[in-house]
């Protein structure tokens, strides 16, 4: 089948600022993106036998075969006009054409999770290619599907940038006695997306409850996966953004806890490789 026949699911396509990164390598915090928020999460579906992070921000991007999808009507207009599923690459990217702008950075693939729908996700980037869509490309992933070595090749293609989450034990994705084999995964990948030249790095999302002990292991084994240049892949730490009061009340991180969270960190990352993440789009009010 040849790409722009190819068909997937998707939640959303619109303009907007990354928010999310900060000054880390690989980052695009700041730059502006096409996000193609794809739909579907392979750990919201039950990967790990639970049901996602429980204050992930796009929860209608976790159902896979959503009905329909949102798409920006023009870039900077924040006005969203609704598309059916499953949608074909061809419809994509004349949306994606309709919504460059002379400042536009590269396009995202976030979720959901991208990769869930991996052949999806290719397809489009190569398609993305051959219509001359010449943009680098991120993708935004939880780094658990990790992709067969032609897969991978495929992806370093393609892919200038990679954020990969890695889930804290607070993120509640994972019981406690699957949650290190979850990150062992998470840093497989990256070590993988390194391997390829991939610009990566990590983000872990903290709260009220994440322990010290876990940071510290986690930012170890970081410590130990290097890009072509013997540079430490970096590690953007972000405070939890919640919704709800209840949940504001029970995991809102204090200024006191981030700070031993960074300190803690610090004892393997060298300063140049940790950042501060926040979601600037929220504060704005972005899309």
């Amino acid at each position: 089948m040849f790409e722009k026949d190819s068909e997937g699911y998707l939640s959303e396509v619109f303009s907007s600022i990354q928010g999310e990164g900060g000054t880390v390598r690989g980052s695009c915090f700041g730059k502006r993106q096409i996000f193609v928020r794809f739909s579907g999460c392979n750990l919201a579906e039950g990967a790990l036998g639970l049901t996602g992070c429980f204050w992930c921000d796009s929860q209608r991007a976790q159902k896979l075969k959503a009905r329909k999808f949102e798409y920006e009507e023009s870039p900077g207009s924040q006005k969203l006009l609704n598309s059916e599923n499953p949608v074909k690459i061809a419809d994509i990217i004349e949306i994606i054409k309709r919504l460059i702008t002379p400042d536009l950075h590269s396009i995202s693939f976030t979720g959901g999770e991208p990769l869930y729908q991996l052949d999806f996700a290719l397809d489009l980037s190569k398609a993305l290619k051959k219509a001359r869509v010449k943009y680098p490309l991120y993708l935004e992933t939880n780094g658990t599907i990790i992709p067969i070595e032609s897969q991978m090749k495929e992806l370093a293609k393609h892919f200038q940038y990679c954020c990969c989450d890695i889930k804290d034990t607070s993120s509640k994705v994972a019981p406690p006695d699957r949650w290190k084999n979850l990150v062992l995964t998470e840093l497989d990948f990256i070590r993988n997306m390194v391997k390829f030249d991939i610009e990566t790095f990590a983000k872990l999302v903290v709260t009220s409850q994440t322990q010290l002990q876990n940071v510290r292991w986690i930012s170890k084994k970081l410590s130990k996966i290097a890009c072509y240049d013997g540079q430490v892949v970096g590690l953007a730490i972000q405070p939890v953004t919640l919704k709800s009061k209840e949940l504001m009340d029970e995991y809102s991180i204090s200024t006191t806890h981030l700070n031993k969270i960074f300190y803690t960190a610090a004892e393997f990352l060298p300063p140049e490789n940790l950042t501060l993440s926040i979601q600037a789009h929220k504060y704005l009010k972005l899309l």
